[in-house]
């Protein structure tokens, strides 16, 4: 029998990009599914959006006050009751048929939780991408994965949280997997919420099936948090992430301090950590990471270095550990981590780019339509060509740097 799946797409005031969002659901050639749209007190037309939807599996609830993206998550996974979940961001998609494709993976392995690459998709809104732009892996298959060892791997900066499974678009697992991870009712201990089930799940799970074959589409619209995090606090573009920011209920771990402005650390991997610090009670007794952690945090920095170096230095004054060694060892280590890294990129294949004004993508439906005609499809040996060649020039920019 086939697992029930409830795709939940939490949202605030998107309606510009929620209806095809939730095309690209209500498009699954999959029976047992429930599309639980969990609104976030919008007051632009985001309700009138899911309403004129007419489809009998889509269920819209409202938490009736502003909440933070957490509260949101965390009310909309209190209505789910049995099956399977995908958490879905609003302006992301998925694949033609997915959910069959995660079900019957799900079954073929006998596995709680499946992990699938993603394409993604360069919404027109975005400065830059006058006519979309879709970034295509084309790797095919899959994989088992045993979720400790893979935590680990990223602890180390061997892979990222995003080779783990986790509630957010392209992770699918069991409402019983998750059930484990719940503490005191809540599912979610850290501010960021994806990054944090993603560390907490892989804490308690053994096999997991990896999906090298893409089954969702990660959009960057002008309204994504993490596209915006990125980028300098002062940019007018950030502005997604001052509103995460203020209405945040879970503080940073102790462990973890604020910048010098109050903010979070612009490191992807010192809130990674901060997510293994708070989900720490699910494993047993663990050693001290922190210069681990500090070398590996100034080795990875791609972007903001100035922010994350001041940063670094409120971290080791806060742990009393020896930041220039930190600094002289991150050196060396960046090229070992890319190195490391670099296997499985190449498993997950080539990067094929689609931008071009003969081939627009007006929004995530769109682009999830393109990405499956370009599956069927082999790109003629220039356009391979042409992506190896970015993908190497990418590679070694990094090492470089």
């Amino acid at each position: 029998m086939k697992p029930k799946f409830t795709v939940i797409v939490p949202t605030r005031e998107r309606a510009d990009v929620l209806a095809s969002s939730l095309a690209t659901v209500t498009a699954q050639d999959y029976d047992a599914l429930e599309i639980l749209v969990s609104d976030n007190a919008s007051q632009d037309a985001t309700r009138d959006v899911v309403l004129s939807i007419r489809d009998p599996r889509i269920r819209y609830i409202n938490t009736g006050r502003r909440v933070s993206m957490t509260g949101n998550f965390e009310f909309a996974l209190s209505h789910v009751r049995d099956g399977w979940i995908a958490v879905l961001g609003d302006d992301d998609g998925l694949m033609p048929r997915a959910l069959a494709a995660v079900a019957d993976l799900a079954t073929a392995a006998g596995v709680d939780a499946v992990r699938s690459a993603f394409a993604q998709f360069f919404w027109p809104s975005v400065p830059g991408e006058p006519h979309g732009r879709l970034e295509l892996p084309l790797a095919r298959g899959w994989e088992l994965r045993d979720g400790r060892t893979w935590l680990q791997r990223v602890m180390r900066g061997d892979a990222s949280y995003g080779d783990l499974p986790y509630l957010y678009t392209g992770g699918f697992v069991s409402l019983a997997l998750v059930d484990r991870i719940r503490r005191d009712g809540r599912v979610f201990g850290s501010c960021i919420p994806d990054v944090y089930s993603a560390l907490a799940l892989a804490s308690v799970l053994g096999p997991y099936v990896y999906s090298r074959t893409p089954l969702a589409l990660h959009g960057v619209s002008r309204h994504s948090t993490g596209a915006a995090y990125l980028r300098p606090a002062s940019s007018p573009d950030a502005a997604p992430v001052h509103t995460f920011r203020a209405e945040e209920t879970i503080p940073l771990h102790p462990d973890i301090p604020y910048t010098d402005r109050g903010d979070y650390p612009q490191s992807v991997q010192a809130l990674v950590y901060e997510c293994y610090l708070q989900s720490a009670w699910l494993r047993e007794d663990e050693p001290d990471r922190h210069q681990d952690q500090l070398e590996l945090v100034l080795a990875m920095i791609d972007a903001n270095a100035e922010a994350i170096s001041t940063w670094a230095e409120r971290f080791a004054v806060r742990h009393g550990l020896d930041l220039e060694r930190a600094r002289r060892r991150a050196g060396r280590r960046r090229s070992l981590v890319l190195l490391r890294r670099l296997p499985h990129r190449l498993r997950l294949g080539v990067t094929h780019v689609i931008e071009s004004a003969s081939v627009p993508m007006r929004d995530i439906h769109d682009a999830t339509l393109v990405a499956a005609g370009a599956f069927r499809a082999t790109p003629s040996l220039r356009s391979r060509a042409r992506d190896t060649l970015r993908f190497v020039r990418r590679q070694i920019t990094r090492l470089r740097r």
